[in-house]
């Protein structure tokens, strides 16, 4: 165990995401659990909950593009630590809020400074990753978007039921800017990091890009050259298919559990968190043996779009959930469509890597790539919210649910098959010993 971790010295920048990333939706998760303690205090139905759960990507959908910029610009060290301390405030300054109305203000500065946070991540995934890895790699970071919230919500329903919605605010605000200080203290890139072996350094240099270095000639591609690309597009569609399905989950899940099973805010943390516990451990298995499978050629020819559109199938069981006759098959299902959707994020994120040639546009791509899914997820929340309202049930919200993550499949399917622009390469006497 010790030589391994001698070796993979790389794999504490990955762990470093997933806390990363876990905290980032560790935060938006704080609301959903405190969601029907919110709206009792102030006397808020499913639709302005919808607005308020919603809230926190209207701002992160209009700084996605400067932040994309930011991070090719001034590098994932700089750019995570700005956006998490700020995004902390923001979560921190949400347990002072005395009005539905303060309240939105200060979810729409966290979900601004958030929007940093994919591009940071994935430009360091980028930078630290050999290819045949960059599956498992997205796979453990993205863990931290299913496990670290599976793993809190206990402690969050405990906290709202025993000190208040407004702690839980402002505990998970103070855990941020423990990350930012440690993130900041020990983060370098891989050819500056003097704690990485130096055969462990020549690995990531050698094989993060296909066994070739893309050099930057300016500014790369840049947004026109990206919007100007079929397969960009493809992603961010079926992105936002993936995405649609995601903000369902993590915005009304404990309120359906609540509202259909009458359970206590305790117990709706009990079961979020095996719902998420399964498809964060699933995720990292299927990703994993993905990686196995894939060889450098499929990869290079875009093969992982079948891993995403297989998991969007499995996601479209969430159609099924009101045919369930109790809690236990209903829990079953929902976990089901969960981990499918887990495992086509964390798929989908590395089929961008995969797709895009040029390493200078990683930061831009990963902006437009959010944008797409964001334009839907910021949809779920309220068309939830209206849907429930109207009808007095989720089966409606989930029937539709299920068919967008169908979409979502036929999308990646047809629309990601070629790749994205083509680096200038150069040799390198370090990347081809052969020379």
């Amino acid at each position: 165990m010790v030589q391994f971790l001698r070796n993979h010295r790389r794999y504490f920048i990955y762990l470093s995401l997933l806390v990363f990333l876990g905290i980032y939706n560790l935060d938006r998760l704080t609301i959903s659990i405190a969601g029907s303690t919110i709206a009792k205090e102030m006397n808020l139905g499913p639709v302005a909950m919808g607005y308020l759960f919603s809230s926190i990507l209207w701002l992160y959908a209009v700084c996605l593009l400067p932040s994309g910029s930011a991070a090719d610009r001034f590098g994932p060290r700089v750019t995570a630590a700005v956006a998490a301390a700020f995004w902390s405030l923001f979560q921190g300054l949400s347990g002072f809020a005395t009005s539905a109305t303060t309240l939105l203000i200060t979810r729409l500065g966290n979900g601004g400074f958030e929007a940093a946070a994919n591009p940071a991540a994935h430009a360091t995934i980028r930078a630290w990753t050999p290819r045949r890895e960059r599956g498992l790699a997205t796979a453990i970071w993205f863990f931290g978007s299913v496990g670290v919230p599976g793993l809190g919500a206990p402690i969050l329903a405990w906290i709202v039921t025993n000190w208040g919605w407004r702690a839980s605010f402002i505990a998970t605000g103070i855990l941020g800017f423990i990350w930012v200080a440690l993130w900041w203290a020990f983060y370098e890139p891989p050819e500056k990091a003097k704690w990485l072996e130096p055969a462990e350094r020549d690995l990531i240099l050698r094989e993060r890009d296909f066994g070739t270095v893309a050099v930057d000639t300016g500014p790369g591609l840049g947004y026109k050259g990206l919007f100007a690309a079929p397969t960009m597009w493809g992603l961010a569609l079926t992105q936002s298919c993936v995405n649609y399905t995601s903000y369902f989950f993590s915005a009304w899940l404990p309120t359906l559990l609540q509202q259909n099973y009458n359970l206590t805010v305790l117990q709706t943390g009990s079961y979020t968190a095996i719902a998420y516990i399964v498809s964060a451990t699933t995720s990292l298995l299927l990703s994993y043996i993905c990686d196995r499978l894939l060889s450098t050629d499929a990869l290079r020819a875009g093969k992982r779009r079948y891993a995403v559109g297989i998991a969007n199938i499995i996601a479209a069981c969430v159609i099924l959930v009101p045919f369930a006759g109790s809690l236990p098959m209903a829990m079953v299902l929902l976990t089901v469509a969960h981990s499918g959707n887990t495992f086509a994020q964390s798929m989908n994120f590395a089929l961008v890597n995969d797709r895009l040639k040029s390493s200078g546009d990683v930061g831009r791509a990963f902006a437009i790539f959010t944008l797409g899914g964001v334009s839907a997820g910021m949809l779920a929340p309220i068309v939830t919210g209206y849907l429930v309202q109207a009808t007095g049930t989720f089966d409606s919200a989930m029937a539709l649910t299920g068919c967008i993550a169908l979409i979502g499949t036929l999308l990646t399917l047809f629309m990601t098959r070629k790749p994205i622009g083509e680096p200038v390469l150069e040799k390198s006497p370090v990347l081809h010993p052969a020379q």
